[in-house]
């Protein structure tokens, strides 16, 4: 089974620190990212939302403070990992409260 999906860690990310969304495949296999549902929670701090292959920003969101409802993010073309590395997901901002859902597959 190539499909993969990871769900928000309770509490949401709260720091700045990479949270791994899908571990690095094995050699020549690349991480493709489909979708993904994104909430920050915390009443005043907005915050930006990056998806990185490894250390790379792929992707970038700004989410405001407060959100009442997820944002849901289709993409028609899957964002692309490097092969044999993990996706990550970031928070630009200290004390936001984000909520990360995303779904994938694995293939070279």
């Amino acid at each position: 089974e190539a499909d993969w999906q990871t769900a928000a860690a309770a509490g949401g990310i709260i720091t700045t620190t990479d949270v791994v969304l899908r571990a690095a495949a094995a050699a020549g296999i690349r991480n493709y990212v489909t979708s993904i549902d994104l909430r920050n929670a915390h009443p005043t701090v907005a915050t930006e939302v990056v998806i990185k292959d490894g250390a790379t920003v792929i992707w970038r969101q700004l989410l405001a403070a407060a959100m009442p409802a997820p944002v849901e993010i289709t993409f028609p073309t899957p964002l692309r990992g490097t092969a044999a590395t993990a996706m990550n997901v970031a928070c630009i901002t200290t004390g936001a409260q984000v909520y990360v859902n995303a779904q994938g597959f694995a293939a070279p």
